[in-house]
């Protein structure tokens, strides 16, 4: 059925997680409950997850890592029932008020502001999702899925694990995350499509050696750098780039991708508006239930769907539009620049500046920095303030926040 790691899982496996969870009153009677868990047993986890799902229960995900009290908060601020932290036999009651909407998976979402925000989705409508998603998801059927992203997030769970089901094929689950590691079972399963965040499969290209390539890899959660990009479809069969939100889930898929700003064609499932080329406007998607605002600024052409920048990050120098990808290109393509982040700053009286935070191989005159952008970059586009740091800041979710980044006022 799966893996998770080096342990394979069969069906009996799974039923007979169910028959456990079945002389457990509290599961066995979830119809009308919230779930929040926070387990470090993946298998365990995806079993009361189906399970749940089965019984038309809700359920919430937490990441394991997150301590006990943080776990408590978070599935408060949910609305849980119940919360089960590290097992199922040692429950801890939260609420006893029965929420009028359920059967439900609830997802934490922080987006790039850092607060929690909680997002409902029908098991119905994952259903959809998963339908239209495997539908048009270019690889053969039986193409092994290495999940190597949480499986508490709607794309390892959703995209990863449950579609690679759904196409009769058999994930492999990684909670190992050590690169050598995910290497050794991309090896392992050479017919593969690999699940990970930009991060991930940047590290995995640089300790790539040789002729072996990697088969197919999904790329997904935030924008890939360029050189990132160009460097990974050196060693790989295929690239692709999945586009989403956690009220829509997967919204697009690119199946060849270049320009990493293009997300690729909407799924058939949703009806998707932008702007276009000339003028980029937010990117709204439609489905059966609802219309979704995503506060992201992007453009349709030929079909395809572009993603320029988070509407909140897109900085306004003098009345022209600056996206932090387009100048974080650039920085990244300085031979000893090994990461950056472009954000805006506000100044009282001129209003929005770009700003650039960057990690370097070795120390970079901030003129050297100023001239190679100018060589590449209109001059409303080159950062007036460039920060050299040992690490740059992100959110638990491993996306960078620009917002707080920015915070405070330009001198």
């Amino acid at each position: 059925m799966l893996f998770v790691n080096d342990q394979y899982y069969t069906l009996d496996d799974l039923e007979r997680q169910y028959s456990v969870f079945e002389n457990i009153p509290y599961l066995r009677n979830c119809q009308n409950r919230r779930l929040a868990v926070c387990m470090p047993d993946a298998f365990q986890w995806l079993a009361l997850c189906l399970f749940v799902r089965k019984k038309g229960g809700s359920i919430v995900p937490i990441h394991p890592s997150v301590p006990k009290d943080g776990a408590i908060r978070m599935a408060n601020l949910a609305g849980s029932h119940v919360l089960l932290f590290e097992n199922i036999y040692s429950p801890i009651h939260l609420s006893d008020q029965i929420n009028p909407r359920e059967g439900v998976l609830v997802q934490m979402s922080s987006g790039t502001t850092g607060a929690p925000k909680c997002i409902e989705r029908t098991w119905d409508s994952i259903e959809t999702e998963l339908e239209s998603y495997v539908s048009v998801l270019p690889v053969e059927q039986h193409t092994t899925s290495i999940v190597a992203c949480p499986v508490t997030h709607s794309y390892g769970l959703i995209c990863g694990v449950f579609a690679c089901i759904r196409r009769g094929a058999e994930p492999v689950i990684l909670t190992n995350m050590n690169p050598k590691y995910v290497l050794k079972k991309l090896k392992d399963h050479p017919k593969h499509i690999l699940y990970g965040s930009p991060a991930l499969l940047h590290t995995l290209t640089s300790l790539n050696r040789g002729d072996k390539r990697f088969d197919a890899v999904m790329t997904s959660g935030t924008l890939m750098p360029s050189g990132w990009l160009e460097a990974l479809k050196k060693v790989s069969n295929r690239v692709l780039q999945q586009y989403g939100c956690s009220e829509a889930g997967c919204v697009a898929i690119h199946p060849d991708v270049n320009d990493t700003c293009e997300m690729g064609n909407p799924l058939p499932h949703l009806k998707v508006e932008a702007g276009s080329m000339e003028q980029p406007g937010e990117i709204i998607i439609h489905d059966s239930e609802k219309t979704i605002y995503t506060k992201d600024l992007g453009y349709i052409k030929n079909g395809v769907l572009s993603f320029l920048a988070r509407m909140d990050d897109t900085i306004n120098v003098a009345g022209l539009n600056v996206y932090p990808q387009e100048v974080e290109d650039v920085l990244m393509a300085e031979p000893r620049i090994l990461e950056a982040v472009v954000y805006k700053k506000v100044h009282p009286l001129s209003g929005e500046r770009v700003c650039a935070q960057y990690i370097s191989s070795q120390p970079i005159e901030e003129q050297e920095l100023r001239e190679w952008c100018r060589d590449y970059l209109a001059p409303y586009q080159v950062p007036m303030e460039f920060i050299q740091v040992e690490k740059i800041e992100k959110l638990p979710n491993g996306k960078i926040s620009r917002k707080r980044l920015g915070e405070g006022v330009l001198a």
